[in-house]
Order: structure tokens, then C-alpha cells, then sequence
């Protein structure tokens, strides 16, 4: 099995993770844990930055193309 192949299994293991940072971060914007708000804004902004550098690393893969 060559890296390219392993990189895209993994790729779906590691968009579940980035979901996951999204979720949590979206529940300390609820009233109760509002005090953790600002962790919460860094998770949106870590999650988006890593989910940007997927999508290039993909079109890069693909050769520009969507799939």
C-alpha cells in the first residue's frame, strides 16, 4: 500500500476528529458554559484553518479537480 492510498483512508478518520472539535465548540456557545465561549471561537478558527489545508492538499491530489 503506497502513502497516497494511506493518506486517504485516513482522511476520513481524521474529517470525524475535525467534527467533533466543531460540535464541542459549538456547545460553549450555549448559556450555561458561556463562560468558555472564547475556547469556543477557537475551535471554529482551529477546525476551519485544518479543514482549509485538507481541501488544498485534496485539490492538489486531484489535480484541481472536484469529486
Amino acid at each position: 500500500m503506497n502513502s497516497e492510498t494511506t493518506q486517504r483512508q485516513q482522511l476520513p478518520n481524521l474529517l470525524g476528529l475535525l467534527s467533533s472539535l466543531f460540535f464541542f465548540g459549538s456547545l460553549l456557545f450555549l448559556p450555561a458554559f458561556a463562560i468558555y465561549a472564547t475556547v469556543g471561537v477557537w475551535c471554529f478558527v482551529m477546525g476551519s484553518l485544518i479543514m482549509f489545508i485538507i481541501y488544498v492538499i485534496s485539490m492538489k491530489s486531484t489535480g484541481g479537480k472536484c469529486s
